[in-house]
């Protein structure tokens, strides 16, 4: 049960996790292990990333555009938290994913119909800093926009013989103006698709 409490993703999703007990993690898009930071109990890590933020011997550099790494084994878990929508085969890469976890994935894909997102493109006509336009390339941008209605369509492509669904709203971490934050709580509720933040799903094998 996840506490009543403003936690950043990476919190919010090993306080759902709990205890590891001595499971293989692979963090796909890891930046610099932050996941890591946050992962409580026994477990061995392995993260990637096309461009890692840390020199780790647990990190390798990869890109996912290119899929899995070949040499991937014996990963009881696997998460992908906002890496989803920075590539062009999503689907390929979570097909890929419950091929290799043995155990569960954990995703989280960001809701761009989120008011603020919304609010943002209204008054500057931009979206967020991830989709910029301009004649150098860049990594950290996302390829869809992505909202509740297409995310629920992306995991029904899971096969619900072999994974239980667990589906949760994440809310934007506020760390001072709490007010807000259970005002959105509370609204997420009935305007999931306004008030939502990000999506975080646990798909669990059967």
């Amino acid at each position: 049960m996840v506490k009543f409490k403003s936690y950043s993703r990476t919190e919010f999703i090993s306080q759902i996790l709990g205890k590891l007990d001595n499971e293989n993690v692979l963090d796909l898009g890891c930046r610099d292990g932050i996941l890591k930071n946050n992962l409580k109990g026994i477990f061995n890590y392995k993260g990637i990333d096309f461009k890692p933020l840390k020199k780790d011997t647990n990190i390798i550099s990869h890109d996912l555009q290119k899929g899995l790494p070949r040499d991937i084994s014996n990963i009881d878990i696997i998460f992908a938290i906002d890496v989803l929508e920075h590539i062009d085969n999503p689907l390929e890469i979570f097909f890929e994913m419950m091929k290799n976890s043995k155990k569960l994935i954990v995703l989280a894909i960001p809701n761009i119909a989120y008011y603020r997102f919304r609010l943002n493109f209204l008054l500057s006509g931009d979206l967020s800093l991830k989709y910029p336009f301009g004649v150098n390339k860049t990594f950290d941008r996302h390829k869809w926009v992505t909202n509740i209605k297409n995310i629920n369509k992306f995991i029904n492509h899971a096969d619900k013989e072999k994974w239980k669904i667990e589906e949760y709203n994440f809310i934007f971490q506020r760390k001072r103006n709490f007010l807000l934050f259970y005002f959105e709580k509370f609204f997420s509720l009935l305007l999931p698709n306004l008030f939502v933040y990000e999506k975080i799903i646990f798909l669990k094998k059967l």
